[in-house]
Parts: structure tokens; C-alpha cells; sequence
């Protein structure tokens, strides 16, 4: 809701926008993006808006891009990216951000970024250098969460529009029992999500033989 969050940021000192969002997996367009963020800065000036973009390389919807200009036409508004997911480099801890240089500069007075060692910074260059592994990866993901969403549908389950590599599924019972029946059959699913955890659930999406073997066991539990 990009117009509740603008009415309810009117004084405060830090906007987080999630896009795509996590757990809801939905995401804005960059015209609604850029939309909000002028709202925001029109209102409440010295407001900082920070854009995690941490899902984005899964996004399909092409009206869903990054917000990094944007991030350069204001002070204090700022996008935050990482190799933890898309790029499959978690373990490394390797993110950056976008903005102009005096917004950079706070964050780095405030948070002390540190430096990045020798094997992250090769590996973050060798998946830069790579960008067709990247779009076969966006087309697995793509491959992968169509197969599970229909999966659920057939099933007559809701899921939500999802532009990341996991669901986020109205199993209409509370996340910990679903969790509960799918670890009891071999199949991990993630932590409550409050508000919502009392009817969505929020699953991860693996190889296709993985999310083969998951959904043959979410059926069992979801249509007994």
C-alpha cells in the first residue's frame, strides 16, 4: 500500500521499501516506485527511503526495474542490492548500495561497510561478467515457481503474484501446522510471517525436482 506508507512517512527519519517484497513476493512498478518516492520527498523532506532490491534479479514482470536512477536524483533516498540471493552468494556477504555520494556517506559514518575480501570481490566480478548465467537462472526460477503456483492453483489454493523465488501461499490454516505436517514428510518450509501467519505460508522454490517431490507432499496434506 505505496499510499498508506507516503501518508504514514509524513515526519519519520527512515522509509524501508521492500521490491520486490519479501514475504509477500508481490512487486511495484518502477513508475509506482518513482511515484512514491517523490510523494515522500515532496511531504516530509528530510525523510531518508531506502529500496531493498534484493529480489529483483527474479523478476519477470518488466514493468519492475531498479530504482538506482532514482536513488540518484534525491539526497537521502538510497537502493540496496546484494549477491546473496539471485547471484547465489550468501555465504560471502556481499551487497552495495546506490545513491548519490553524500547519502553514501552517511551510511558509511553510521554503519562502518568495511571492506570486502579478495574472494568475494573475484567471485562478485565473475558473476558480473556473466550476465547469461543470470537471465538462465531468472528463467529457471521462472520455470520452477509457474509450475509450483499452478501446482496450488489446481489444488485450489491462492498464491500471490510472485517476481521472486518463493511463494507466498494462502494455505488457510496456520503456517506452524503446515510447517509442522511438512517437515513430519521430508519438506522444509519457512518461519511464521506475522500479520499473516495465522492462513499464508511462505515457500522457497527449489530445482524442478525438488518442487516436484514438494508439491506431491503439500497435496497430501492440503486436500486430507
Amino acid at each position: 500500500d505505496l499510499d498508506g506508507m507516503a501518508e504514514a512517512a509524513i515526519g519519520a527519519g527512515l522509509v524501508f521499501l521492500c521490491n520486490p517484497n519479501n514475504p509477500t513476493a508481490t512487486a511495484h512498478s518502477l513508475a509506482d516506485v518513482t511515484a512514491f518516492i517523490e510523494r515522500v520527498k515532496a511531504s516530509s523532506p528530510d525523510t531518508a527511503i531506502l529500496v531493498d532490491e534484493a529480489y529483483i534479479e527474479y523478476a519477470t514482470d518488466t514493468n519492475v526495474e531498479t530504482a538506482a536512477a532514482q536513488a540518484l536524483e534525491h539526497d537521502d533516498v538510497f537502493v540496496a542490492r546484494t549477491f546473496s540471493k539471485g547471484y547465489g552468494m550468501a555465504g560471502l556477504r556481499l551487497g552495495y548500495a546506490a545513491g548519490r555520494p553524500a547519502t553514501l556517506a552517511k551510511l558509511n559514518a553510521a554503519w562502518g561497510l568495511g571492506s570486502v575480501n579478495i574472494l568475494t570481490a573475484t567471485a562478485a566480478i565473475a558473476s558480473l561478467n556473466d550476465p547469461d548465467r543470470m537471465l538462465n537462472e531468472r528463467e529457471e526460477n521462472r520455470r520452477v515457481r509457474n509450475f509450483t503456483i499452478n501446482a496450488f492453483n489446481e489444488m485450489g489454493y491462492e498464491t500471490t503474484d510472485s517476481q521472486t523465488n518463493f511463494l507466498f501461499v494462502n494455505v488457510r490454516q496456520p503456517a506452524a501446522e503446515f510447517r509442522e505436517a511438512a517437515l513430519d514428510q521430508g519438506v522444509q518450509v519457512g518461519r511464521d510471517f506475522p500479520p499473516m501467519e495465522q492462513t499464508h505460508a511462505r515457500i522457497s522454490l527449489g530445482t524442478m525436482e525438488e518442487m516436484e517431490r514438494a508439491v506431491e507432499i503439500f497435496r497430501r496434506i492440503l486436500e486430507t
